[in-house]
């Protein structure tokens, strides 16, 4: 074995192609990253749970409703909700029964606010930091990132104010100041995520209760609008059915419909152009070895004569091409680790959580493909070399 190592192994004829390798590594790293960017795509559509959407509703306004109180729905309707088999859970929001103004003088502004709560089960954002407990001087905020942006794009300019990114945001003292029933008391009020789910000002459920029941300004309890689990938001049949019922639905940022198919078709085509290029890549690279074995065809023949064996020769060829190989998807795997791992943690700045470690699927899809790899590699090769021997 070491004289083939000599003959077979000299610099001149493992000079392989650097197209071949990095073809290879760019085809590999697309089709890698198109799997895990689908993954991260799911798992950012579902909020966590692969089955589930969001949509919150609420019953027209008519112009009655103008001269006494807010449309809103009974226990009946609620039940009547739960037994759509397309609905899975319905949510209450509550909502402030007392007035809220918000002021910040880092940024300059003063505003009337509003409040809403929702089970901790609805909510798309980590819960870590969103609690309040009686006797709390801080209030814990979720807000809509639509609302920043509209401060952003909308509002600041058009008072001169520089705009703030969500993490400067978080850290920006804000006053908020409740009142009802001839009482007032002031907050601090702290930013601890954004959703894309609510286009609302949540806090939790512990403070409104308390604050309704303190400074609400009367006892009504009426629900005015709901949020609702389901499995396809986009079915003709529930939107039938709530359209019926005469609700106004709303998806929030919900992903999904045309955006939806859109961004599968880019990811499916990135996928497409990886697997071309990996195949064409693959291919020259193997053509790579056979043009190998037919310019030491003579060293080979001279090998015959000694005793060795065709599978001495296809064995060493195999291991070559297999490191050579095992290489590159072992270094396009560590690049799409590393990518992955930084993205992950600017969209965590971001108030976007995606997993910071890629997908067990991806690494599966790795070794799925080494091992396809090495079973036609070898195959290829060894009948090369067998007909050297003919």
């Amino acid at each position: 074995m070491d004289y083939i190592k000599q003959i077979l192994g000299n610099q001149k004829r493992q000079r392989l192609s650097w197209g071949a390798i990095i073809g290879t590594f760019l085809g590999l790293f697309l089709l890698l990253s198109a799997v895990q960017l689908y993954l991260d795509f799911q798992s950012l559509l579902s909020g966590g749970d692969n089955n589930s959407h969001y949509v919150s509703v609420n019953k027209k306004v008519r112009l009655l409703d103008m001269l006494n109180t807010s449309p809103s729905f009974s226990q009946k309707e609620i039940d009547t909700l739960l037994q759509h088999p397309l609905i899975d859970d319905v949510g209450i929001f509550t909502a402030n029964r007392f007035k809220v103004s918000a002021s910040s003088r880092m940024i300059g502004f003063r505003t009337a606010l509003f409040f809403e709560s929702v089970e901790e089960d609805f909510l798309d954002v980590p819960l870590d930091k969103f609690y309040w407990k009686e006797g709390g001087k801080d209030i814990p905020v979720i807000i809509s990132r639509d609302y920043l942006a509209l401060y952003n794009f909308g509002f600041a300019p058009s008072q001169g104010l520089p705009p703030i990114t969500q993490n400067t945001i978080t850290k920006v003292p804000v006053d908020v100041t409740i009142n009802g029933r001839g009482l007032t008391k002031t907050f601090k009020g702290k930013i601890v995520g954004f959703s894309d789910r609510f286009n609302s000002v949540l806090v939790p459920q512990s403070f409104m209760d308390w604050a309704n029941k303190n400074y609400g300004s009367s006892p009504n309890k009426t629900i005015s609008r709901l949020i609702l689990k389901t499995s396809n938001p986009y079915s003709k049949e529930l939107q039938t059915f709530l359209s019926n019922k005469n609700y106004e639905v709303s998806r929030g940022k919900l992903i999904g419909g045309q955006f939806g198919i859109l961004l599968k078709l880019v990811l499916g085509l990135i996928a497409f152009i990886g697997l071309v290029l990996v195949f064409l890549s693959i291919l020259l690279l193997l053509l790579q070895f056979e043009l190998l074995i037919t310019q030491a065809n003579k060293d080979i023949a001279l090998f015959l004569q000694l005793g060795y064996q065709p599978k001495h020769i296809s064995d060493f060829l195999n291991k070559r091409m297999l490191l050579t190989f095992g290489a590159v998807l072992l270094a396009a795997l560590v690049l799409l680790i590393i990518v992955h791992f930084l993205i992950a943690a600017w969209l965590e700045t971001q108030s976007i959580i995606i997993p910071s470690l890629i997908h067990w699927i991806v690494v599966l899809v790795a070794l799925l493909i080494g091992g396809l790899f090495a079973v036609y590699g070898k195959n290829r090769i060894e009948r090369q070399v067998l007909a050297l021997f003919k």
